[in-house]
């Protein structure tokens, strides 16, 4: 109780040590041994949170819903000991209208450690359907790194890296032909698969990706490879039910032979988008913002808002007014902590806050952000010697 006292003081400490704006922390319902949270906000405001629990070999998905100032009561969603739980590639839910409408997690397929499907199943009216798996190979191979987006109160997308070509290796230097493709399906909460897109034919192995919503369709950002290595941010948008053809955010030229597991963020406010990234710069780290003023379709020469020694780990929301808000992890020697900045499309810092100290490791996976009316919501998996546990803050 001591230890978890102390935790809480210095915490609080830390979250206010910006006279900016307030920064609170959010007791939310997660139990002990939680972790993979997400944050998502749907059409009406409302904010969701998701996390798994687990327990001997047994994983819980849950959620809450934060409204009028507090966390709902948690909601089981599915269990199960036949689950690919990982530290990056980690289940999420969405709602419409104030209600929950689709959750993904990922399930084991016997034979192989490494092999597993994406299974997305629809809501309505509490009521959940039966699992579907969005691809049709019946590979087994590695499929997610999923995204989605509500589209109204019936339909939802969906995107994920697709193994489906990997099955004698992830593509030597060179040859593409059986490197990881990046797929999406256009899915109906009833359990229908109305549509399914090839979106890039050669992506890296195993980046987080990220979706938003535009005006006229959706755009997914997502780290390419190129048969040279490279392994930069590219972004597609999806219209008139065709995914346009891929283009780089900006060529850093990161080479690099292997996959970082560490993707970008995208998100779209009106006209304003903003996109986030971690890359490598003379083998030095870098997180970097680039801005938007026509939802996507070209965006400016990137900011880099920390060169100093940053893991990355990078989530984006956009506003209004052309500016973001980005959060990342950057390192101090042994230990690390949990960034927050507001920035201008012109690369001003407009609000800086440091949420908390956060281990660097792997099981502190990935911090997550979302709107919340005029503020920000903050997820994050605060790792101690013996347990884990979702925490949450508020900036408002």
């Amino acid at each position: 109780m001591k230890k978890l006292l102390l935790s809480v003081i210095t915490a609080l400490f830390i979250l206010n040590c910006s006279a900016d704006s307030e920064v609170s922390e959010l007791i939310n319902p997660s139990g002990e041994n939680s972790s993979l949270s997400r944050l998502y906000t749907d059409n009406e405001g409302v904010v969701y949170l998701n996390w798994v629990e687990e327990a001997n070999d047994l994983a819980t998905l849950y959620y809450s819903k934060y409204i009028d100032n507090t966390w709902t009561k948690p909601v089981t969603i599915s269990s199960s000991d036949n689950w690919f739980v990982n530290w990056a590639d980690f289940p999420s839910v969405i709602g419409y209208d104030g209600n929950l409408i689709a959750a993904h997690w990922l399930k084991k397929i016997p034979g192989n450690r490494y092999s597993y499907n994406v299974e997305v199943a629809g809501f309505k009216d509490n009521f959940i359907s039966e699992p579907i798996v969005p691809h049709t190979d019946s590979t087994a191979t590695e499929h997610g790194f999923v995204s989605m987006v509500a589209l109204n109160d019936t339909s939802y997308y969906s995107i994920w890296l697709d193994g489906r070509n990997t099955s004698g290796g992830h593509g030597e230097h060179g040859d593409l032909s059986s490197a990881m493709t990046l797929r999406g399906a256009l899915i109906s909460i009833s359990g229908e698969l109305l549509q399914e897109s090839e979106i890039d034919i050669s992506v890296c192995d195993c980046c987080n990706t990220s979706l938003a919503k535009t005006s006229t369709g959706l755009i997914a950002a997502y780290r390419d490879r190129t048969s040279d290595e490279i392994r930069d941010i590219y972004t597609s948008k999806f219209e008139n039910e065709v995914w346009e053809t891929p283009k780089a955010v900006f060529n850093d030229n990161w080479e690099i032979a292997a996959c970082p597991v560490n993707g970008p963020s995208i998100d779209v406010n009106g006209q304003s988008a903003g996109v986030a990234w971690f890359t490598m710069l003379n083998d030095k780290g870098a997180v970097k913002v680039a801005f938007s003023d026509d939802e996507g379709d070209t965006f400016s020469s990137p900011v880099i808002i920390d060169s100093d020694n940053p893991l990355g780990r990078v989530d984006l929301i956009s506003n209004n007014d052309g500016s973001v808000w980005v959060s990342w992890i950057t390192r101090f020697g042994d230990s690390a902590n949990l960034e927050l900045r507001k920035i201008s499309k012109k690369g001003e810092t407009l609000n800086s806050h440091t949420i908390s100290s956060i281990n660097p490791s792997r099981g502190s996976g990935f911090p997550q952000i979302t709107r919340h009316k005029k503020g920000v919501m903050i997820s994050w998996t605060e790792l101690t010697e013996d347990s884990k546990r979702i925490r949450t803050s508020i900036l408002q």
